[in-house]
């Protein structure tokens, strides 16, 4: 039997362009470094084999209560975001990726720190502004569905209220 854990809403499916705008940004880096121009021939040649293979570990799962990340080759990385962390997903992109007709998508949580960026970064996602509309639709419905019944704690405050308001009245008395 599957969990809810289990089961995908959405996933992404990443362009393939997003290999040739990795092969333009490092030699373009190893170009701007000047230290660097006559790494961009072994980069070449290596990215063929490399590049094709962080493409097939990209994946983006949308399940009803995380989000699910995996990428990497020599260094692999798998990340599941709650989505009641997540505070806000943003498109991007930047001269490179408009050159190669990609966005990227920024997956923003509570708690993480400012130097370190986005806890998920997701470039190249077909369709990146639906995928992003559906994790905050998910988000919205897994926060309103914790919120559903507001009735049971609002009595328990009431009632948590009146004994706070008692115990004051008894520490006055005393002194």
């Amino acid at each position: 039997m599957k969990s809810s854990r289990d089961e995908v809403l959405l996933e992404a499916k990443f362009d393939r362009r997003v290999m040739g705008y990795g092969r333009l940004a490092v030699s373009l880096l190893l170009f701007i470094t000047l230290a660097g121009i006559p790494l961009i021939p072994f980069w070449l040649i290596w990215s063929v084999s490399y590049l094709p293979r962080a493409y097939e570990r990209f994946s983006a799962r949308l399940t009803p209560t995380s989000l699910e990340l995996t990428r990497g080759v020599y260094f692999r990385s798998d990340s599941t975001i709650p989505l009641d962390r997540i505070t806000d997903v943003r498109l991007h992109d930047d001269p490179l990726m408009r050159f190669s007709g990609i966005l990227g998508l920024k997956v923003e949580t509570a708690g993480q720190s400012g130097t370190t960026g986005s806890e998920g970064n997701l470039i190249g996602v077909v369709d990146a502004p639906a995928f992003r509309d559906a994790v905050l639709r998910q988000r919205e419905i897994l926060q309103e569905g914790g919120s559903s019944a507001p009735t049971a704690p609002a009595a328990n405050e009431s009632d948590l209220l009146v004994e706070i308001r008692d115990l004051l009245k008894s520490i006055d008395s005393k002194t």
